[in-house]
């Protein structure tokens, strides 16, 4: 046993906004207005406010306990939680979030310049803002630099720790962030024919709830976007007290999540309804892809916008604030996990800052390459999500909630949290993966097998089996290599250590 670490964060309010920061990333921003507006509007909302608390929050609450009963990074974790045949499962989850990482260090340095572009007025009327972006993504001097800042920036607040670092970045972005957004909706709702776009965004279409496809974007916007499976939850309470109110805590990061996904769709889609010169490049603005609606049509739009400088600053500020908040916690991610085999923290933060800079370059320098990592590995993040609940199954969801969530917590689990852990999240773990490998056999019918393809299964399974085969053959060293930390509840309980087959 190691006694190596013992950060605890400094206040529940610091951990709050730490998990929601962890959360709440470019995502929020730049898809879920997308998603609203390309899936029937209030229709949309109705299938994500469901699946928040059928996927989502049931899964939170599941990372929370086992970071917290464990003290120890994903591997680490499901080694001592589940048993040590399990290991290569937390080992897969941590390869899917640190391959994550290495990409999304790149979309923050996008959002850092894109910042400083504003700041510099460079979003006026007239300006060519799809030539802008094409400059940028085709010079990798710049975006390999602008990567290399948002991996060294997010580098430098974990390396002061959880206290000193996370915890004190997260009390100044979270707040700043709400503050431009509600900034940016009460700007944007004053602009003429506004309205029509927040009635569009809140008014339900009953043509399109009976749509799979508006369920099932509902579904992956919900998973992605609160970063609920990933491990990350499961991170951040390595450093929660042990009577922590996890119920409340999962709900409030939950609902903070959700409620800057709310503001940006309501700065966002109405003033394309009331900006947009037709119809015609209203559906070219919302079917432009992430990126597309981000850098180029709200930039254009910033510049037929009176007071759009204004509004070009508040609106790259603070998607930048929740990019780099996400990254933070990414960086922590890898950085504990590092830290299971014993290195100290300001060791691991050097090897983490180094690796995902390395790593990162291709999708700094190629467009493909970036789409296609973040293709693979969103979906790999479906399986992470799955064995979170195999974890909690294995473990008992009723004692989950009876003996771990419950008795911390004010608000009362009932049937409906082991009945979306033990069938919910299985049953739609199928369909969902179905349905977006159908998706990618419909892109490539005549290849969809092909790993050389940007979106294709093919590419997929080449990816993902080489983790899953990488990971199972190094089970047995993570089982023998990880450090058993100071204050794990699982190193008090004779019965577990009975289970998992080993003494101290």
């Amino acid at each position: 046993m190691v006694n190596n670490q013992r950060e605890e964060w400094g206040t529940r309010v610091g951990y709050i906004l730490a998990a929601m920061g962890m959360a709440i990333g470019t995502g929020n921003i730049w898809r879920f207005p997308r998603m609203v507006a390309e899936n029937g509007g209030g229709s949309f909302l109705i299938g994500w406010a469901i699946f928040l608390f059928l996927w989502s929050f049931p899964l939170i609450m599941v990372e929370m306990v086992v970071g917290r009963k464990t003290r120890l990074g994903t591997t680490g974790s499901f080694r001592d939680f589940v048993g040590r045949k399990y290991t290569w499962m937390g080992g897969f989850i941590t390869w899917v979030c640190i391959f994550i990482t290495f990409y999304y260090s790149v979309v923050v340095g996008w959002t850092i310049k894109y910042a400083s572009l504003a700041i510099g007025g460079a979003f006026h009327s007239g300006v060519d803002t799809n030539k802008l972006w094409e400059t940028f993504t085709t010079n990798p001097a710049q975006t390999i630099s602008f990567h290399f800042m948002a991996i060294v920036l997010s580098g430098i607040v974990v390396y002061f720790g959880v206290k000193r670092g996370i915890e004190a970045a997260s009390k100044f972005l979270l707040p700043a962030l709400f503050v431009l957004l509600i900034v940016a909706v009460i700007k944007s709702l004053s602009l003429d024919g506004a309205m029509a776009g927040l009635a569009y965004m809140f008014t339900p279409d009953p043509a399109y709830l009976v749509k799979a496809d508006t369920w099932l974007q509902a579904l992956s916007q919900s998973a992605w976007s609160t970063g609920a499976g990933w491990g990350l939850y499961a991170t951040y309470a390595i450093y929660t007290r042990k009577k922590e109110d996890i119920a409340q805590n999962a709900l409030t990061a939950g609902m903070g999540n959700n409620t800057v996904e709310l503001l940006a769709g309501m700065a966002i889609i109405p003033a394309i309804f009331a900006l947009a010169p037709s119809a015609e490049y209203m559906h070219q603005a919302m079917s432009s892809g992430n990126t597309g609606i981000t850098f180029i049509y709200m930039a254009q739009l910033f510049g037929k916008m009176p007071g759009g400088y204004f509004m070009s600053v508040v609106f790259f500020i603070a998607l930048a604030f929740a990019a780099i908040s996400s990254l933070i916690a990414m960086v922590e991610f890898a950085t504990r996990n590092f830290m299971d085999f014993g290195m100290d923290r300001h060791r691991a933060i050097v090897w983490v800052v180094a690796v995902c800079f390395l790593m990162g370059i291709p999708s700094a320098i190629s467009m493909d390459i970036f789409n296609n990592q973040d293709w693979v590995w969103g979906i790999g993040l479906l399986f992470s999500c799955l064995f979170y609940a195999i974890a909690a199954i294995q473990y008992g969801v009723e004692k989950m909630r009876d003996e771990d969530v419950n008795p911390v917590s004010d608000i009362k689990l009932g049937n409906w949290f082991v009945f979306s852990i033990k069938y919910c999240i299985p049953v739609i773990f199928v369909f969902f993966l179905g349905w977006w490998l159908w998706q990618a056999v419909t892109w490539y019918p005549d290849n969809w097998w092909d790993p050389k393809e940007v979106f294709s299964v093919g590419t997929i399974v080449v990816q993902v089996v080489f983790a899953f085969a990488v990971v199972g053959i190094l089970n047995g060293w993570f089982n023998k290599m990880i450090k058993r930390p100071y204050g794990s509840q699982m190193a008090d309980s004779g019965k577990q250590n009975a289970k998992l087959g080993r003494g101290m």
